[in-house]
């Protein structure tokens, strides 16, 4: 498609001097080729193509009842695909596509997964991975319970509409409403603060209690500002690994930089830092700070743009003679995040950053605008930085301030990449690493257990930040009872409908859970929602109990970003 777009702009700007005969023929042949409905002889230009092979996709529209129909039946076809996964009794679903066969219980990877024929339905479709989307990009976890819950407020909500009632004025009673509900929630949230807890939370999401454990212990030694990474190990079982020290996705700029040939790695104790967004290609612009650190005799890591030519050459010879043992990197990212990025590892160590926004050269810098580390560790990809604990107080004044930052974006629209950045940026300041590697027996086991890791780390994060509530949809359920006070909010009849809609999407997720469990939902709902906080269904056991004690709960923040999105 990019390709006949190109050849049609082509085709636009030639001038009418031009034959454009032989340009059209071009472009149909091509198009005709990509379809598979038409094989381009040799020779094109001796080729006459018949003006009714170029065919046009026709523009679509739908209106009143037939539109919302074939939207909800869209909505219907990734929702009824993702549903099943909720709850302890919850099945997988098996996708088969480009990246090979995958047995995935995620419900915003099912719901990317599906495309149907119909262009409107395909709306629907996109709708409904635009919640789950949102909810796996802020929350991280709850995409299940997002999809059910827009499910059935679009069924209901089509219901109403359908029936006369202002899609306008329900659409502006939904947005006064949620909040409401949200709110009593977070209200409602129990403080996550043991290790039982963080179990508890993360056993429930990836529905696996070993697992669980493995991933409280991983939290609960890094933190929740530590960085928690899956990926794929060797073995059959799960293990986790521990490493402490800032670490960048950047590695030597040369192998003839190695002092470690064994490992390939370049490793420098007690090391001093440099640190600057130019590049570095003369051996003049670093030689008054090397002779320093010669004298110093300590080793060097130069974090650079670029370290090239004349000063690379310099610094291998150096090596190589014993001079002066030092190593190069690439500053990582590009534009503000390298920016940033450059001025955490200034944090970290103790380092001035030198750079050309603020007047400094190069040539000009000494021992006091270097940072220091206890160790450096570089290797091919990675390089990994373990602080002296001298900056200590400086990078829980720096973390702070991006917590703060973050705080101011959240709420806001199109802002989760900046989210993202300032967490990744906290989690390299406080250091801490834990990795966690999934075994298994086959590809698709080692997938699975890699999505419900993912999954269950946001949930346990989001946890600890927010709290936690009884799970299995019982705490969306016990949230019904405010429905007098969420009706006095409002003084348009109209726009009070929308509480009637959330009060029966609300149910959906423990009459889904119910379900799956094999068992009546609507019975379920009932016993459920009169009962006292915390009290609920617990799928696993089928028993009605506390589900506190019981350890079935969910993050808080999965829940409020499900309702809200």
């Amino acid at each position: 498609s990019d390709l006949c777009r190109d050849l049609g702009e082509l085709l636009r700007r030639m001038p009418a001097t031009v034959m454009r005969a032989s340009a059209l023929a071009a472009l149909v042949s091509v198009t005709c080729a990509l379809s598979g409905a038409y094989q381009p002889l040799h020779h094109a230009a001796q080729t006459r193509i018949p003006v009714h092979s170029i065919s046009m996709m026709s523009r679509q529209a739908a209106f009143g009842d037939e539109a919302r129909n074939k939207l909800i039946s869209g909505v219907n076809q990734v929702a009824d695909a993702v549903k099943v996964t909720l709850g302890p009794r919850g099945r997988n679903v098996l996708l088969h596509g480009y990246q090979g066969t995958r047995v995935v219980n995620d419900g915003v990877t099912i719901a990317r997964e599906v495309e149907v024929s119909n262009s409107i339905e395909n709306i629907g479709v996109n709708l409904l991975l635009q919640a789950a989307s949102r909810t796996d990009a802020r929350a991280g976890d709850g995409t299940t319970t997002a999809t059910v819950l827009t499910q059935a407020m679009m069924q209901r909500g089509v219901k109403y509409v359908a029936s006369g009632a202002n899609s306008i004025a329900l659409r502006n009673g939904l947005l006064k409403a949620a909040p409401f509900f949200v709110q009593k929630i977070r209200e409602a949230a129990v403080p996550v603060t043991t290790r039982e807890q963080y179990q508890q939370i993360a056993g429930i999401s990836c529905n696996d209690w070993e697992m669980g454990g493995l991933l409280a212990d991983a939290i609960d030694k890094v933190g929740i500002d530590g960085s928690t990474t899956v990926e794929e190990g060797q073995e059959l079982t799960d293990v986790v690994e521990f490493s402490e020290g800032m670490e960048i996705e950047c590695g030597w700029v040369s192998d003839l930089l190695i002092n470690e040939m064994e490992t390939r790695e370049s490793v420098l104790p007690d090391a001093r830092v440099l640190v600057t967004d130019q590049k570095i290609t003369q051996m003049s612009e670093v030689l008054g700070v090397l002779e320093k650190v010669v004298e110093e005799k300590s080793p060097l890591l130069i974090i650079a743009a670029d370290v090239q030519t004349e000063a690379l050459s310099g610094l291998i010879l150096n090596l190589q003679r014993g001079v002066l043992t030092s190593c190069a990197i690439k500053a990582p990212g590009f534009g503000d995040v390298k920016r940033g990025f450059l001025q955490d590892i200034c944090t970290f160590t103790g380092a001035t950053l030198i750079t050309g926004e603020l007047g400094l050269k190069l040539e000009n810098a000494t021992l006091a605008d270097l940072g220091k580390v206890s160790r450096a560790v570089v290797g091919q990809k990675k390089t990994l930085l373990v602080s002296d604990g001298t900056q200590d107080a400086a990078v829980e004044e720096a973390v702070q301030v991006l917590k703060g930052q973050m705080e101011e974006l959240f709420g806001k629209a199109n802002k989760e990449f900046e989210i993202q950045r300032l967490e990744q940026r906290i989690t390299k300041l406080r250091g801490a690493v834990a990795r966690i590697k999934v075994g298994g027996s086959t590809e698709a086991e080692v997938l699975d257990k890699k999505l419900r890791y993912e999954d269950a780390i946001n949930a346990l994060v989001g946890g600890i930040t927010e709290g936690m509530v009884p799970g299995g949809g019982s705490c969306l359920a016990y949230m019904t009872r405010h429905e007098a006070e969420a009706r006095a909010l409002f003084d348009n009849e109209e726009e009070e409908l929308a509480v009637d809609v959330l009060l029966h999407a609300m149910m959906a997720p423990v009459k889904q859970v119910a379900h799956n469990a094999g068992l009546l939902g609507e019975m379920v709902a009932e016993k459920v929602a009169g009962a006292e906080w915390g009290y609920g269904f617990n799928a696993k056991s089928l028993e009605y109990e506390d589900l506190i004690k019981a350890g079935v709960v969910d993050p808080a923040s999965g829940t409020t970003w499900a309702l809200e999105n």
